[in-house]
């Protein structure tokens, strides 16, 4: 075993304070905060840096808070617990601007317009998706245990309620074990995962497994606007936030020049189209998953927004000679991209690239692939970056949400 003392200097991206060893090294350990004194064991030597947790507290930073779950430090979900929320949304913003320089080799990039904490640490989640655990035989039946994986992403633990999701799921958690549907399941060699929802308007929902097309969709609200949402379709879990970024990229497409075409890609249930759909003469939504484009479908039918649905993958149809991209003015066209964790696929960034929106506002839940992208998009100076802004759609987890205005 081998121990080092270590003055922690910086939280990285996921969470880990950053230090270094005596003889220079990076080392990451989980759980600290700039300025700790910390007496830890080496558990990991790279080439390029080393990993440790903490054995001793000799002198504490600025910045620690006392966690208020249980689970904290064992669970896989949370990476700021330890900190104040002021001090969880400073690493954040830091982390963003760190990431556009070193993975997004950007010299300069625009100062963030604004950094939007969540109304609520705790107690904001809409959904829950918990893991099943190993079922046992009770006289009443089979039962099973539900829950997260700890760190190692494999050793399943029992969770009883979780601080980050709204009180009445927490409610709804026990309920759905005991209730029909949750005994079924038990009898199940491998029984599904459990998934609760909430909505809007307070409507409690749960489902194991894969959710039913035949069940009714869900309704919700962003700011004003009302959506149908399938029961297992993606919404974002953070309501509050979600509005707070609808609202920016309101105002950023308000004052474009550009009111010719909107495209939105990874359009999902069309939650950008409701709302900015009606500054622009035309609409294009391109999305994959065939019940969110239903769904679309249904409210901009709804709204009176006709757009033109584009069911399928974006790279797919963006790069199609007779695709999205074929037929509109560019110079009048801004585009909407809200990719999933794992960035935009290279033949969709070729396809941008070869035939470029004029504006280009990229939404992401991952601040490693954005940079990514935003690298390729900006070669060459195609694009440049005009304004950002961080949203923190998930406060005490590693993640947040930005946006980025491009420009030609």
């Amino acid at each position: 075993m081998e121990y080092a003392r270590v003055i922690i200097t910086d939280i990285a991206y996921g969470g880990d304070g950053v230090g270094r060893l005596a003889d220079g090294s990076v080392v990451f350990v989980p759980f600290t905060a700039v300025g700790d004194d910390v007496e830890i064991e080496i558990t990991e030597r790279k080439a390029a840096f080393c990993r440790g947790v903490v054995r001793k507290f000799v002198a504490a930073g600025q910045g620690r808070a006392t966690p208020c779950c249980r689970y904290y430090g064992r669970c896989g979900g949370c990476s700021y617990q330890h900190l104040t929320y002021e001090t969880e949304v400073a690493c954040k913003a830091k982390q963003f601007k760190t990431l556009m320089a070193r993975v997004g080799k950007f010299e300069s990039f625009p100062e963030l317009e604004s950094v939007n904490p969540s109304p609520q640490d705790y107690g904001y989640r809409n959904k829950l998706r918990l893991e099943p655990g190993e079922r046992t035989l009770e006289a009443t039946g089979y039962y099973v245990p539900y829950g997260y994986f700890e760190r190692d992403n494999t050793t399943f633990m029992m969770v009883k309620s979780c601080p980050l999701a709204q009180d009445a799921l927490n409610k709804m958690l026990p309920k759905a074990i005991r209730s029909d549907w949750g005994k079924q399941n038990a009898k199940r060699k491998e029984p599904y995962p459990l998934t609760l929802r909430i909505t809007t308007d307070g409507d409690c929902c749960f489902y194991f497994g894969q959710a039913s097309p035949k069940l009714s969709w869900l309704k919700e609200k962003l700011l004003g606007v009302t959506y149908r949402v399938p029961v297992g379709g993606f919404w974002q879990v953070n309501p509050p936030v979600a509005e707070r970024l609808l609202q920016t990229v309101k105002a950023w497409c308000e004052a474009l020049p550009a009111k010719g075409t909107l495209l939105d890609i990874y359009g999902g249930a069309g939650t950008f189209t409701m709302q900015l759909g009606p500054m622009f003469d035309h609409r294009s939504l391109v999305e994959s998953d065939v019940p969110a484009v239903n769904a679309a479908d249904f409210a901009l039918q709804e709204a009176g927004l006709v757009t033109e649905l584009w069911k399928g993958p974006a790279e797919e149809f963006l790069s199609a000679a007779d695709g999205p991209l074929a037929n509109i003015d560019l110079d009048q066209t801004v585009a909407v991209i809200d990719p999933p964790r794992m960035g935009c696929l290279p033949k969709a960034i070729s396809a941008l690239r070869d035939r470029p929106p004029k504006y280009l506002i990229y939404v992401s839940c991952n601040p490693a692939t954005l940079a990514r992208d935003l690298k390729l998009l900006c070669a060459d100076g195609l694009y440049t970056p005009e304004k950002c802004a961080l949203f923190d759609m998930f406060p005490r987890t590693a993640h947040f949400e930005s946006v980025v205005l491009l420009t030609q």
